[in-house]
């Protein structure tokens, strides 16, 4: 955390709560959390990327996202130091600057990009490693942009084992309305969830194409067993 994220998220939830002020929120920094029991409630994340930030490293977001009933509804993923702004509302569409993300299903090929978290989970090994052996690995320091990135086509699959709720919640309608996939890693649905209960806990997901995803899916269903697969 830095002074930076807390000015930032301190912002954002003032604004949230003058134009909305009926609506629940979830932040990542303490201090602007309020009633997660609404109808609509929003996930603010207000920079994702906060070790490249603080590193100097001009790739980070901020990521926000709306929960309807505990689904994800909308979000805008925006990149201030490239100015690239995606967004989405369920049942509307992805968009990225004027162009609707509609994403072609394809399998996993030599030209592919993955997207893995490090440290690994020890359980995923054997994959990553194949992964390593066959693909192209791509990671930009911010979950929200690996999101975005895979919405609009050149992040082939990402598989995040300790991701947190505002890391995703805009990021996954963004991804699901471009005809994109993201599930937990044994191929069950991440929402809806309850926003009252949930307390910063991992959220391991797997995304991407549908095609890709479902590659993903079944070579972690194979490893994790009849785990859940949360780490």
């Amino acid at each position: 955390m830095t002074a930076s994220d807390t000015a930032i998220q301190s912002h954002i939830a003032r604004e949230i709560s003058a134009a909305f002020p009926d609506d629940g929120m979830i932040a990542e920094e303490p201090g602007d959390t309020r009633a997660r029991d609404r109808e609509f409630v929003w996930v603010v994340d207000p920079l994702d990327g906060t070790n490249n930030f603080a590193l100097g490293v001009p790739c980070f977001a901020v990521s926000i996202g709306i929960l309807r009933g505990g689904l994800a509804y909308a979000g805008v993923i925006h990149d201030p130091n490239t100015r690239f702004t995606c967004w989405a509302r369920r049942g509307r569409g992805a968009f990225a600057g004027e162009r609707r993300l509609t994403l072609s299903a394809h399998p996993l090929a030599e030209a592919s990009n993955v997207t893995v978290r490090v440290p690994l989970d020890p359980r995923l090994r054997p994959l990553v490693g194949e992964w390593l052996e066959r693909y192209k690995l791509r990671g930009f320091g911010s979950v929200a942009l690996h999101l975005a990135y895979a919405a609009i086509g050149p992040l082939d699959v990402l598989l995040d084992h300790k991701a947190s709720l505002w890391d995703i919640a805009a990021g996954a309608v963004v991804l699901l309305e471009a005809d994109g996939a993201i599930t937990d890693p044994l191929g069950r649905p991440l929402f809806p969830v309850n926003p009252s209960l949930y307390r910063g806990e991992p959220v391991p997901f797997v995304a991407g194409n549908s095609m890709a995803h479902t590659e993903a899916v079944a070579r972690c269903r194979v490893l994790l067993g009849a785990g859940d697969g949360r780490a």
